[in-house]
């Protein structure tokens, strides 16, 4: 048997050690392939999000039964929520999501654990003081998308991202949680997480 050549030989280390190509992802609507960077949408009746491609974007944003998400991404520098604020909240983590809900006509909070997100009582007054000090959450997208706030470091760090974002954050967590506490591997998640976040911003 003749013996590989040199370049025959570089050539398949190359291939054997080069990534595995990343998973492809399907339109939800039509099935077809598409690109990393798509648009989705939510079905808000039962929280599930939708990736389309070009064609069934145009389509469903024209038949209006799922709504659209939206792909701004503000990473909040200057906001401001005082200690006191975040203690009225009376959520038990440093970690929470805020989204309008239409339906029951109010915001809700919520904020990640083991078995996912849990809804915390927000009342109307703290929200409205929390408006009043970031006049930039007036203009945030109803049911669609999120203030996520992340104060388990310094300094703490608050985003206005499209809601299907923090349902993918906590999936991550549930996955990695460990323990009471959710141990070294929920926190590598987390803090991957908001460093990609942070770039997204940029």
């Amino acid at each position: 048997m003749p013996a590989l050549s040199p370049s025959l030989i570089s050539k398949l280390r190359k291939v054997a050690e080069a990534p595995p190509p990343a998973a492809l992802e399907k339109c939800d609507f039509c099935g077809k392939t598409i690109p990393p960077e798509h648009r989705h949408f939510a079905d808000l009746a039962t929280m599930r999000f939708l990736c389309a491609c070009e064609m069934c974007t145009l389509i469903q944003a024209e038949r209006g039964v799922f709504k659209p998400l939206p792909q701004r991404y503000l990473f909040l520098e200057n906001f401001n929520m005082p200690a006191t604020l975040w203690q009225e909240l009376m959520i038990p983590v440093e970690m929470a999501f805020f989204v309008f809900h239409s339906a029951r006509n109010k915001t809700i909070a919520f904020y990640p654990g083991p078995t996912g997100a849990t809804e915390s009582q927000l009342s109307l007054g703290v929200w409205e003081k929390l408006e009043k000090l970031n006049p930039v959450l007036q203009d945030m997208g109803k049911d669609v998308e999120a203030l996520l706030v992340n104060r388990t470091g310094a300094p703490h760090e608050y985003y206005l991202v499209p809601i299907d974002r923090c349902y993918e954050l906590i999936g991550q967590m549930r996955v990695s949680w460990q323990g009471i506490s959710g141990g070294q591997a929920a926190f590598e998640t987390i803090s991957r997480f908001f460093r990609e976040l942070k770039t997204r911003c940029l």
